[in-house]
C-alpha cells in the first residue's frame, strides 16, 4: 500500500491530503481504488457559520444547534464510476450529522446532491469509522472526475457537539472489463458447453431450474478474485434478501465489480459479501466465491446455513423495478426447491444463531438492527414468498389467521408495533405484560374460519423483533373450541422466531371458535407479549395398531400361536385385518384375516416350520382409509436337534477316554449337550450322567473301571428350548474306541 499526498487544484489548494493507491493486478482487467483522507486542519477551507476548527476536527460552535459545511469541487485522483465515503465521528446523545454528495464529469457538468446514509450492512461490529452508501456514475457517464460534499451538524439545546474527525472518500475505477450484454453471451455460451457450474444445480426433471447467473468467471477477471483458502461451507437453510445501499443507474457489471473491490479490498473481507446481486433489469451475478452452500459476509451469525441475494441500488423509499423482483424470486425458488426449503416456516437451524428465523427473510429480520433491504423491498417478501411457493409447487397445509386480517380484532388501548417491519408478514402488535389484573388492559380474539370441523393443531407466531426486552414467560391463550374452553400458559421467550404450538383442540366448521390473549401474566411485569400471526392444521385422528405377539425377533417352538395387538382409537375403526408373509413387503402372503370390527387376538394353527415370518395388522377408518402397524419378524421351529457321541479315543498313559460329540439344528444353533454313560455287564446298569448341559463337545472321562466296557449317548438342546428326544440306544461304546499308547495333545473343542 503506497502513500503520497495530492494537491487537489480546483478553486482552493486543500492541504495535507492523504491519498492511499491499492496495488491493482497484474493480470486481468484492472480495479483502480484511490483515497482521499481528511482530518484536522484540513477542513480549514471548509468552515461556515456557526462551526469550529479545532485540533481534533470540525464541530459546532459554542452557541449554534445546526450548521453546514460544503467543501469545494474537488478533483478525484482518479477517474471513477464509485465512491464510499466512509469518515470518524463523536456523537454524543442528542447530536447527528449528515452527509451528502455530488459528482460531476465536470465543474460544470454535476449530477444532483445525494444524501448518504450510514451503511450497518457493510460495517462489522467493531471497525470505528462509519461507512455510508456507495455512490455510482450514471452508466451514461461511464466515469467522472469531480466530487463535492456537504456536511450538516444538528444537535439539541445547546447540549454536547458533534465532532467530525476524519473523512475518507475512497474512489473506484471498475469500468475496464466486458458490458453487460458481452457477458450475458459469454455465460450462455460457456454453459451451453457445461464449462461451469451454471447449469450443474437444478437441472433434473423435476426441480426448478436455475436461472441465468453471471459467474466470477465472467465478470470478475482481476486475478485477485480468485483464491482458495479460508472457504467455509454449510448446507443451506434460509434465504435472506439484500439491498447494496449503492445507486441502481450505474453500469452492473461495473457497480458489482466495484462492490467487490470495497467488500475485499477496502474494507479488507477477501470477497464481495452476498452469495448473488441482481440489477434493475434481472441479470444475476455470482457473488461471494464458492459455489453451492459456501458461507458469505453479509448478517453476521447468520451468515452460515444463509443464502444471500442483493438487490443493486436502495429500496427504502422505491419499490425495487419488477424484471429485479422476478430474479429474486426465480433465484429463491431455484435454491428452496434444491434444498427442500418450507419457504412458508421458520426455524432455528443456523448454527451460529440461537433464536429462530423465517426461512425467507430480510436481512433485518436477523437482529432487528439494519433497515436493509429497504422497506419498499422488505414489504415485498410475502408476495415473493408466495411466488416461490407457487413455482417450485409448494402448498402450505395449515390455514393461517394474520393480525391485520379481519379474523383478529383487539382492545382499544395502547398497542405497539415493532421497528424495521418485524413480524410475519412484515408486521405485528405487542404489548407489555403485567401481573395485576386491575392494569390489564389489551387483549386480541383470532376468530379462524374454519372450512371442516374437526381436530387442529393451532400455533402462534413470535417474531424476533428489537424491543430491548425480552418476551413474557406466560403468555396466557383461551382457545374456545367445540363447545368447551381452554387456557394454554406458553413460554413466548423460548419461541422468538418460531412457530409455538398451543396444542390440538376440536374445532367446529365456521368461525365461531376463539384464541384470545391478553397481556395479563402470572410470570412477569414488563415483558413482550405478541398478537401475531396463527396458523392451524388439520390433524387426522387415525386408527393406530402395534403388535404384542410374537415379538419382533422371536422364535417360537409351538406351530398353534395366538397373535395379539393393541388398537388406539377403536371407535374410528370399521375392519381389521391380519397378515402373515414370508417377506416384509408383504408381497408373499401365506395368511390373511379379516373382521368387519374391532379385533385384537385370534388363534393360528401353523402346518409347518418357517425360518422367518413377518405379521402385521391393517385398520381401516371410518374414512376408508387403511393404516398398518409395522410389520414384526418371528420364526416357527417345533424340530428338536439331532446329535451323537461320535467318537472315542483310549489314551493309554493317563486311562482316560477322550469323548467327542456332535450335533445339528435345522432351524436354530445348538444351545447345549448332556451326555450319560453306563457300564455294559451281564446285566446292563442303568445311564448315569456325566455331563449336564455343557456347550463343549469334547472331554476327558475316567472310567471307575477301566477294564469295563462303557456306553455313551448324548441330548442336544437348542438355542428356543427344543430338546431331543433320549436316545433309545448307545451312540458309542468303549469296545469301538481307538487305542493310543503315547502322549498326543488334542485340542478340547467348543460348540460356541
Amino acid at each position: 500500500m503506497k502513500f503520497r499526498t495530492l494537491a487537489l487544484l480546483v478553486f482552493f489548494i486543500i492541504p495535507a491530503i492523504v491519498s492511499t493507491t491499492l496495488e491493482a493486478s497484474s493480470s486481468g482487467d484492472q480495479i483502480l481504488i484511490e483515497e482521499l483522507v481528511l482530518s484536522g486542519t484540513d477542513f480549514s477551507l471548509h468552515i461556515g457559520d456557526g462551526l469550529a476548527l479545532i485540533p481534533d476536527g470540525l464541530t459546532l460552535g459554542n452557541d449554534t444547534n445546526s450548521s453546514s459545511a460544503t467543501s469545494p469541487p474537488i478533483l478525484a485522483p482518479i477517474p471513477f464510476n464509485a465512491i464510499v465515503p466512509q469518515w470518524l465521528a463523536n456523537l454524543p446523545e442528542s447530536t447527528s450529522i449528515e452527509f451528502y454528495i455530488r459528482t460531476g464529469r465536470g465543474l460544470d457538468d454535476w449530477e444532483d446532491w445525494q444524501i448518504i446514509h450510514p451503511s450497518i450492512d457493510w460495517s462489522l461490529p467493531n471497525d470505528k469509522d462509519i461507512v455510508g452508501d456507495m455512490s455510482v456514475v450514471p452508466a451514461t457517464d461511464d466515469t467522472h472526475s469531480y466530487v463535492q460534499y456537504r456536511v450538516d451538524f444538528n444537535r439539541e439545546n445547546n447540549l454536547a457537539k458533534p465532532l467530525l474527525s476524519e473523512l475518507r472518500l475512497v474512489f473506484i475505477d471498475s469500468t475496464a472489463g466486458a458490458s453487460v450484454e458481452e457477458m450475458i453471451a459469454q455465460q450462455k455460451h460457456l454453459d451451453e458447453g457445461g464449462k461451469t457450474a451454471q447449469s450443474i444445480g437444478g437441472t433434473a426433471a423435476d426441480s426448478y431450474p436455475k436461472p441465468l447467473v453471471i459467474s466470477r468467471d465472467v465478470w470478475c477477471t482481476d486475478s485477485r478474485c480468485n483464491y482458495t483458502e479460508g472457504l467455509e461451507y454449510q448446507p443451506i437453510t434460509h434465504l435472506i434478501l439484500h439491498h447494496t445501499v449503492s445507486g441502481s443507474s450505474g453500469d452492473s457489471a461495473a457497480t458489482v465489480r466495484a462492490i467487490w473491490a470495497y467488500h475485499a479490498l477496502t474494507r479488507g473481507w477477501d470477497d464481495i459479501g452476498y452469495n448473488f446481486l441482481t440489477d434493475t433489469a434481472g441479470v444475476i451475478y455470482e457473488g461471494h466465491l464458492g459455489g453451492d452452500d459456501v458461507v458469505g459476509i453479509h448478517a453476521g451469525n447468520a451468515n452460515a446455513g444463509s443464502m444471500a441475494l442483493a438487490l443493486i441500488g436502495t429500496y427504502s423509499v422505491v419499490e425495487p423495478p419488477q424484471p429485479m423482483v422476478e430474479a429474486a424470486i426465480d433465484m429463491f425458488a431455484w435454491k428452496a426447491d434444491q434444498k427442500d426449503i418450507d419457504v412458508f416456516d421458520a426455524s432455528n437451524a443456523l448454527p451460529n444463531v440461537a433464536w429462530g428465523l423465517p426461512h425467507i427473510m430480510g436481512h433485518r429480520d436477523v437482529y432487528g438492527t439494519t433497515e436493509c433491504p429497504g422497506d419498499d423491498a422488505h414489504a415485498m417478501i410475502p408476495a415473493i414468498r408466495d411466488e416461490v411457493a407457487a413455482r417450485i409447487g409448494l402448498v402450505s397445509p395449515y390455514i393461517y389467521v394474520d393480525e391485520l386480517s379481519s379474523a383478529f380484532s383487539k382492545s382499544n388501548a395502547n398497542w405497539h408495533t415493532p421497528s424495521y417491519q418485524c413480524g410475519h408478514n412484515t408486521h405485528a402488535w405487542y404489548t407489555w405484560s403485567t401481573t395485576n389484573p386491575v392494569e390489564t388492559a389489551n387483549w386480541g380474539e383470532w376468530r379462524p374460519d374454519i372450512p371442516l370441523g374437526g381436530r387442529y393443531k393451532i400455533e402462534a407466531y413470535i417474531p424476533y423483533c428489537n424491543t430491548g426486552q425480552p418476551e413474557t414467560g406466560g403468555a396466557n391463550y383461551t382457545i374456545q373450541h367445540a363447545g368447551d374452553s381452554s387456557t394454554v400458559t406458553a413460554d413466548q421467550n423460548s419461541s422468538v422466531g418460531l412457530w409455538m404450538s398451543l396444542g390440538e383442540f376440536d374445532l367446529r366448521a365456521g368461525n365461531d371458535n376463539i384464541i384470545r390473549l391478553t397481556d395479563l401474566t402470572t410470570t412477569d411485569d414488563g415483558r413482550g407479549v405478541w398478537f401475531d400471526a396463527l396458523r392451524l392444521l388439520k390433524v387426522e385422528i387415525i386408527p393406530v395398531a402395534t403388535t404384542q405377539s410374537p415379538t419382533d425377533g422371536s422364535w417360537l417352538n409351538q406351530r398353534q400361536l395366538l397373535f395379539e395387538w393393541n388398537i388406539e382409537n377403536p371407535d374410528l375403526v370399521t375392519a381389521t385385518t391380519l397378515q402373515v408373509a414370508t417377506d416384509n413387503q408383504f408381497q408373499n402372503i401365506i395368511i390373511t384375516k379379516e373382521w368387519p370390527s374391532v379385533v385384537e387376538s385370534v388363534s393360528h394353527t401353523f402346518v409347518q416350520d418357517y425360518a422367518t415370518l413377518y405379521w402385521r395388522v391393517t385398520l381401516t377408518s371410518k374414512s376408508g382409509s387403511d393404516y398398518s402397524s409395522a410389520p414384526s419378524r418371528f420364526g416357527i421351529d417345533t424340530k428338536p436337534p439331532v446329535s451323537a457321541v461320535t467318537s472315542l479315543i483310549w489314551l493309554d498313559w493317563n486311562q482316560q477316554y477322550q469323548v467327542s460329540w456332535h450335533g445339528d439344528d435345522a432351524l436354530n444353533e445348538i444351545a447345549n449337550y448332556t451326555v450319560e454313560y453306563r457300564r455294559v455287564s451281564g446285566e446292563e446298569d442303568i445311564w448315569q450322567p456325566w455331563l449336564i448341559a455343557v456347550k463343549e463337545s469334547s472331554a476327558l472321562f475316567s472310567p471307575p473301571d477301566a477294564s469295563a466296557v462303557y456306553e455313551f449317548r448324548s441330548q442336544a438342546t437348542d438355542t428356543i428350548g427344543n430338546i431331543e428326544s433320549i436316545h433309545e440306544t448307545a451312540d458309542i461304546s468303549t469296545e469301538q474306541a481307538i487305542s493310543l499308547s503315547h502322549a498326543i495333545i488334542l485340542p478340547v473343542i467348543r460348540a460356541d
